[in-house]
């Protein structure tokens, strides 16, 4: 049984007025492979997204939400081995 390593992101998205804006960036994610786990909320700065990085990076998760509409910073990453 191979262990698989995932990390996590914290990220600040800017421009989400609603919750529809939220739904719409985690809709928009969940859609991407290797992104395991999203959590975009709003209202609230910080939205955590858990990925195998594998199959994707922060960039990446990144350029996704802003072809959504909308800015995302890294606020901080950790490494989780499962």
């Amino acid at each position: 049984k191979s262990i698989e390593e995932t990390k996590t992101v914290t990220l600040k998205i800017t421009g989400m007025t609603c919750g529809g804006c939220a739904s719409g960036i985690s809709s928009a994610l969940s859609k991407m492979d290797g992104v395991i786990k999203e959590d975009v909320s709003y209202p609230g700065d910080k939205n955590t997204i858990t990925y195998n990085p594998k199959k994707t990076s922060e960039m990446e998760i990144i350029k996704t939400i802003e072809k959504t509409g909308y800015k995302a910073e890294i606020i901080k990453t950790e490494k989780k081995n499962k």
